[in-house]
């Protein structure tokens, strides 16, 4: 049932509160006629999407189109048509609002349902409750229309006193202008005493006008301060239950209308007594009251203006992370979090003027906390009008938090609470001016948490959940110092709305009974009180883990497995073992239920009962499935597959029926994932899950009799030499062959090679480090760690642990001066890593993969940096700054000479000596002719930079970007500019300072001035070539990271520009502007040309990084998005989107000391793409443009693109593995993978047959790879760089390999047929002296999810007519031992000892492969060996007439 059709079916009270949630911002007619469509949308994401709202809203018009042509009621159709054309004119410059309004409406139903599905007694008194709210709404409505119609009241009979004043006073001075004669006339005494009279009645009206403004005014001082602040009081308190959970409603609608109602009256009083003082300046008289009454209760007006509006600021939304929306006021540092603040009194006057500011632990007296934070984002906002709302002031803040680091602050008692019981707070402050009256507005959020770890999140949700169930002050930070208590009834209330606010079904009594009973005991009461250490901090007894703990795991659980099912109600959870066998004990045999474990954190079972032939129950209950099993495994699919294996023989599903009474299927038919596809020409796998059923026997003693049949001598034989062995026999050289130390292979590299990996960590990580902890970096995933927060977390403090077992070992060996500086080393990675561990993880996979391609490239003989030139361009940068330094010496001696000339002119008129002038004019020369020298030596220095260094380094830096080995660090190249730049300057310096004493007689000017516009040139050269794009476009949203040159539109992706000339007076000066597809003739000339255009404004300025040494302009968050403009014959192409080519320039203006010139740099060209899928594609295109060219702007190569030959497209294919695996392809692999892709007789391979399906032998041979490469990535990374897999070998191969081999012996390799990335395995068996070969249905990545390829090689195990046999895989090819060369790749306890869980049927996979024909007889060369001592086996084996044949598998978990 639709959730409309729900709210439809609801009591009139309840429909009350749905009407408020309609109006003119969302029609409740759309929500009428379009039901489904709206409640199947996700306007939840789309209310933080602006590019997903869009689309959306134009779905929704699209919608209310097809309504409106179906719709046959002329006027509903008039009124659609109407409510259409309003949508699209309030949204459609912001889509985004009417998602969050529709949003806000779908919560707000879900609320209301669920409030109206609580148990009757709780639904009665909340009827009762709404009723009561509904009488009280009714009465502010009515007392508030009451002063309004008093304050327009009062106004007419201003009004009417004004129009009587003016009468008054127009006689008045009438009678004033007549003669003095005529005053004692009887006329005139008649007029006097009708201005009397006049008077009087004024003086009156006067009076009434100023009682009624009186009570008026005393009605709305009662009105805020009974019942408007209560109703304030009242919604502040009911937003911090909806905060925990409560399916209360919050809408400030009322609270709105009320308060600017009752300010809008405020404001009109005080503008009536404005109008009486105005009267009083007309006409004033003795006793006049206005005069005396006016003053105060102008005061008090103002009085009530000033709190009602500072009363109105409030937090409308409280600080939530997006990543944990059902958890708000729980924030995370580095995490960005929003909040919202809103100004309830609606005054036009405000709008753009009302700045707002937040401040984080405002006043916290010192010593308050143990933590101090800080706010990294911009703090101050001003507050805007809402586009959905009636027009109330609002502002959203986007903030995100980190700690201030500071050792020296003292701890009170206080900060002996933990992490999360440490309560912060997040205070907003404004100030205004508004008719004279100064309004200082100050609110502050409820209190905050402030976690620095995910795994926080559970006991800081505590602590918000207890302290808003029992406190209704929100500046009680030190809340936890006390030990606060709950009443279960309360308690119990807040659990349930856990349940229900992550799903639609909360608890009922009976599982709130059972939760009881575990917290407080069998015999606990509702009265009964619950204490805050019990709930969270204490562990069960018995139990490694407290109450909240396993709860929260439970729902977390739910929420991402379980949802479906827990909607359904047919999850019993919480129930006892005891209870648990009563419901089941006279229930029919197959009669199961859904349990949660009490056992294991976020785990869940199911127990059934089977009878036997006497009648005697057993009750059987699974190992609990928790989170890490699901994520592979779908609920309702298991109870679907689930099998027992009894003795051997595998039963049929012992689940028949859901208690009560429900046949299975009937229950979780609908929730069945398909089945499973049938791949021809495979045999179809499955995935079975099952457990073990031992029988009741006692294990046989050592002198009993086998159940096995008699050993021939020849299999006792090879028994024997199977078995017995000694260790120190056993060669274990191919085992070790498997992995080198990568540190120790860099210890045995040149001079030149070890100071490549020096230059390394230089700035980033201590080298020693990474000598003295060499085996155990390399033993880590750093690439996997450097993705994800929680990896990086567990690494890091797997080495907090390393670190202290190997202090301990120095410590117990006596060794610790010999030894590393342990303590050293572990404070270093604390005090920088530990509050990002993330960033320890991207240096140490950035420098390890450095490393390995510094290895590569040692091996095939090149050198990474290319060094034929350093050394001379070395020597000549470091002669020309010496040549500066002496020549600088030189012009001051022959400025110290100079000042002598002068004096002996003046003195003697004429020059002392010819001697002296001789001296000056040489030395003179001198000093030219070396700055000429100088500048000759720096032109060519100039040259060889920009035409052979920086271009070298740009084509590295393009193969680097493919994935080639090779050093790109700038830092050379900068120091090189950067030099040559000085010089430069310093040239300029010293032409200035040449002195010319003869006033133009020994002309120079011209030399110098020639010099200096040289000097100019080249200088201006080396600045229009020193912007470089230092790390090329890259997308941080798309999957593969190691990709750049993929963008994907409307996702943000990162550049880093880096300035080569570093000298601190650029800093600040170049302020650059990104620009796409800037002056590309393709734009105009190539068909159907894709135009783009950054979807914001972005200029950086030029900085110093972090680490202080070079300048540069990260530009971190990009976005394309496509134009509607287009090249002519848009409506076709001439290239796909994938080879259609686009590129990024920067550009910025140098002025510098008279110096101006515009700079640009380029990116190398990239691909822009839709959607994630033309990932694949674009990737080989920006291979195949960078091997093929190294021309920056040929943007039209795929109009004709190049072949490449096979030498370079096999490095460019063994680049991809490297980067990937960490392994490059070796010979033979290569050998492979040539003969399926060079199709041309000259070894030439065209773009169509590699990137396009234009290959006549295999389609597209780069997506087939590509699979590969990322089924690598993902589950195969170990293997593929041990040299586990041999990946590349035909099925012709296979056999010739493994036909002389033992029997059992077995390899690895990469389907062929698979294009998606697939690996199998084959493995020979020699029957009757016949080698045949045998070879397993491929896995793919999803078959891998849950199951690594280790522990499948390790269960994999054959079943012949039901009966299961022994695992064939022996030796990995050559000849290694299985066990030795997986062993430490093995996950699951089951592999190392066996875990057993009282009461429970464990579960255990094992890999069961069905051989379809059986042998004659069993091979003679092996034993047969039973998988469980309780089995029985068999001497049957299975016969397979194709030795090529894919062996069907049967994935099945047995659960013991």
């Amino acid at each position: 049932m639709s959730q409309w059709s729900q709210i439809q079916q609801l009591e009139m009270t309840l429909l009350e509160h749905v009407d408020y949630l309609y109006d003119d911002n969302f029609p409740m007619d759309i929500r009428q006629g379009l039901a489904s469509w709206i409640e199947a949308q996700d306007w939840d994401m789309a209310a933080d999407n602006q590019s997903m709202a869009s689309v959306l809203f134009a779905n929704l018009l699209s919608q209310l189109e097809v309504a409106l042509s179906q719709e046959h009621n002329f006027l509903q159709r008039h009124n659609m048509k109407l409510i259409q054309q309003q949508l699209q004119v309030k949204y459609a410059s912001n889509p985004a609002a009417i998602a969050r309004v529709i949003s806000t409406c779908l919560k707000e139903e879900r609320r209301i349902l669920t409030n109206a599905c609580m148990q009757q007694q709780g639904r009665t008194g909340k009827s009762l409750q709404n009723s009561v709210c509904l009488e009280r709404q009714m009465n502010m409505d009515h007392r508030i229309g009451t002063i309004r119609t008093s304050v327009q009241m009062m106004d007419q009979a201003i009004k009417y006193l004004e129009n009587m004043q003016d009468d008054f006073d127009f006689r008045y001075k009438t009678l004033q202008s007549r003669d003095p004669s005529e005053r004692n006339s009887e006329l005139m005494k008649q007029e006097v005493i009708r201005l009397q009279e006049i008077l009087n009645r004024l003086d009156f009206k006067r009076k009434e006008i100023l009682d009624k403004m009186a009570v008026v005014i005393e009605e709305i001082d009662k009105l805020m301060n009974s019942q408007l602040d209560a109703e304030l009081r009242d919604w502040k308190r009911k937003q911090q239950m909806a905060v925990i959970g409560s399916p209360v409603v919050t809408t400030l609608d009322h609270l709105q209308n009320w308060f600017t109602l009752t300010a809008q009256s405020l404001f009109q009083v005080k503008r009536l007594l404005d109008k009486l003082g105005e009267l009083v300046l007309k006409v004033t008289y003795e006793s006049d009251p206005i005069p005396i009454q006016k003053p105060q209760m102008e005061e008090r007006v103002k009085y009530l203006i000033y709190h009602i509006i500072k009363r109105s600021f409030v937090v409308e939304k409280q600080p939530c992370m997006s990543t944990h929306p059902q958890k708000p006021l729980v924030i995370k540092t580095g995490v960005q979090f929003t909040t919202k603040v809103r100004l309830l009194v609606i005054l036009p006057a405000l709008d753009y003027h009302l700045k707002v500011k937040t401040t984080f632990d405002k006043d916290l007296p010192p010593g308050k906390v143990s933590r101090q934070f800080f706010i990294v984002t911009n703090t101050t906002k001003v507050m805007d009008i809402e586009d959905y709302s009636s027009g109330c002031l609002s502002v959203d803040f986007r903030h995100a938090l980190k700690e201030k680091k500071n050792s020296n602050s003292a701890k009170s008692n206080e900060s002996l609470l933990s992490v999360t019981e440490e309560l912060h707070s997040l205070n907003f402050e404004a100030r205004f001016t508004i008719q004279g009256l100064n309004i200082d507005l100050e609110t502050c959020s409820l209190p905050l948490v402030v976690i620095s770890n995910v795994s926080q999140m559970p006991g800081a949700w505590a602590s918000v959940m207890w302290y808003n169930l029992l406190n209704d002050e929100p500046k009680n930070l030190s809340f936890f110092s006390s030990q606060p208590r709950a009443m279960w009834t309360q308690l119990s209330e807040v659990l349930s709305w856990q349940f229900s606010t992550n799903s639609n079904l909360g608890l009922n009594k009976d599982q709130l009974n059972m939760l009881g009973q575990k917290l407080l005991g069998q015999h606990f009461s509702d009265s009964d009180q619950v204490y805050w250490s019990k709930f969270c901090k204490e562990n069960i007894p018995g139990k490694p883990f407290s109450f909240w703990i396993w709860l929260d795991s439970i729902l977390e659980l739910i929420r991402k497995h379980l949802l479906p099912v827990w909607n359904e109600n047919f999850i019993m959870g919480f129930v006892s073992k005891e209870k648990e066998r009563a419901l089941l004990r006279e229930k029919e045999s197959g009669t199961f239920l859904l349990r949660f474990s009490e056992s294991h954190l976020g785990g869940i079972t199911f127990t059934w009962v089977q009878h036997s032939d006497n009648g005697e129950a057993t009750f059987n209950s699974v190992e609990p499935y928790t989170k890490s099993r699901l994520n592979a495994l779908h609920f309702p699919d298991i109870i679907r597959d689930y099998k027992v294996i009894s003795d051997g023989v595998v039963p049929k599903n012992p689940l028949k029926f859901l208690h009560p009474d429900i046949p299975k299927d009937e229950a979780f038919g609908r929730l069945y994932n398909n089945l499973p596809r049938k791949a021809y020409p495979y045999i179809p796998s499955t995935l079975i899950p099952c457990s073990e059923m031992r029988s009741n026997v006692s294990p046989p003693s050592s002198n009993c009799e086998s159940p096995e049949p008699p050993m021939t001598p020849g299999e006792f034989d090879m028994l024997n030499k199977t078995l017995c062995f000694d260790m120190e026999d056993v060669d274990w050289s191919p085992l070790c062959g498997l992995k080198m130390a990568q540190w120790q292979a860099l210890l045995r590299l040149d001079v030149a090679l070890q100071a490549q990996v020096t230059q390394l960590y230089e700035r980033k990580f201590p080298i020693h480090i990474r000598r003295d902890l060499s085996v155990w970096i390399e033993s880590q995933d750093w690439l996997s760690a450097s993705l994800d927060d929680q990896k990086a977390k567990t690494c890091f403090n797997s080495l907090l642990v390393y670190l202290e077992e190997e202090w301990s070992r120095c410590v117990n060996h006596e060794n610790i001066l010999q030894g590393p500086d342990l303590p050293g080393i572990k404070e270093y990675v604390l005090n920088v890593f530990e509050n990002n561990p993330k960033n320890l993880a991207a240096i140490l996979s950035e420098c390890l993969i450095e490393e390995q391609k510094i290895l590569i490239s040692a091996q095939a003989g090149v050198c990474p940096a290319e060094e034929m030139t350093q050394p001379t361009l070395e020597f000549k940068i470091a002669d020309l700054e010496r040549m500066s330094q002496e020549v600088g010496e030189e012009i001051a001696s022959l400025a110290s000479l100079h000042i002598l000339l002068p004096i002996t002119h003046e003195e003697q008129g004429i020059w002392d000596t010819v001697e002296k002038c001789n001296f000056f004019l040489q030395t003179k020369q001198i000093v030219l002719k070396q700055l000429r020298s100088i500048l000759l030596t720096a032109e060519d220095a100039v040259q060889t930079l920009t035409t052979v260094e920086l271009p070298e380094w740009k084509r590295r830096q393009q193969l680097a970007c493919i994935g080639k080995p090779g050093d790109t660090c700038l830092d050379l190249l900068q120091k090189w500019f950067t030099n040559v730049a000085k010089v430069l300057q310093e040239i300029q310096q010293h032409l200035t300072r040449v002195p010319d004493p003869d006033g133009g007689r020994h002309t120079t000017e011209v030399t110098l001035a020639e010099m200096n516009h040289f000097t100019q040139s080249l200088l201006t050269k080396l600045l229009s070539n020193a912007l470089v794009v230092e790390k090329q476009p890259a997308s941080s949203n798309l999957a593969n990271i190691q990709r750049p040159l993929v963008l994907k539109t409307k996702s943000k992706f990162s550049v880093r520009l880096r300035f080569l000339v570093y000298l601190p007076e650029f800093r600040y000066m170049l302020k650059v502007k990104p620009l796409i597809d800037k002056d590309v003739a393709e734009k105009s000339k190539m068909k159907g040309f894709r135009h783009f255009a950054f979807t914001s404004d972005l200029n950086k300025v030029m900085d110093e990084d972090i680490a202080g040494y070079c300048l540069v302009a990260e530009f971190k968050d990009m976005e394309l998005q496509e134009t509607r403009e287009s090249a002519p014959g848009s409506n076709t192409r001439s290239l796909a989107v994938t080879e259609e080519l686009h590129v990024i320039t920067f550009e910025t203006d140098f002025q510098c000391n008279g110096l101006r010139c515009r700079i640009e740099a380029r990116s190398l060209p990239v691909v822009i793409i839709s959607a994630p899928d033309q990932g694949h594609s674009a990737w080989a295109s920006v291979m195949w443009y960078n091997m093929s060219t190294s021309e920056p702007m040929n943007l039209s190569l795929f109009s004709d693109p190049p072949p490449l030959s096979w030498s370079d497209l096999s490095q460019l294919l063994s680049w991809q593995f490297l980067s990937v695996g960490k392994r490059p392809l070796d010979d033979n692999q290569l050998s492979m993978l040539r003969d399926k892709i060079v199709e041309h007789p000259t070894g030439f391979v065209n773009w169509n047959s590699f990137g396009k399906a234009g290959g006549k032998k295999n389609g597209n041979v780069w997506l087939w790879l590509d699979g590969i490469l990322d089924l690598i990535k993902k589950h195969l990374v170990d293997l593929w760089r041990d040299g586990c897999i041999m990946g590349f070998v035909s099925r012709k191969k296979i056999k010739e390999l493994l036909q002389e081999k033992k029997t059992g012996t077995f390899l690895l390799r990469f389907s062929e047929s698979y294009q998606d990335g697939a690996i199998s395995y084959s493995w020979v068996e020699h029957y009757n002296g016949e080698a045949q070969v045998h070879s397993i249905e491929p896995y793919t990545k999803k078959d891998l999810v849950d199951n690594p390829l280790p522990n499948v090689i390790y269960d994999f195990i054959p079943r012949v007519q039901g009966i299961i046999r022994r695992n064939p895989l022996l030796y990995l090819y050559p000849d290694v031992d299985k066990d030795a060369a997986f062993r430490r790749y093995y996950t699951g306890s089951d592999k190392v000892a066996p875990k057993t869980y009282l009461g429970y049927l464990q579960r255990k996979r094992l890999n069961v492969t069905d051989l379809p024909i059986p042998p004659p007889s069993p091979p003679q060369c092996l034993p047969i060996v039973d998988v469980f001592p309780s089995m029985a086996a068999t001497d049957d084996n299975s016969d397979q007439n194709d030795t090529d044949m894919f062996v069907s598998e049967q994935h099945q978990l047995c659960n013991l």
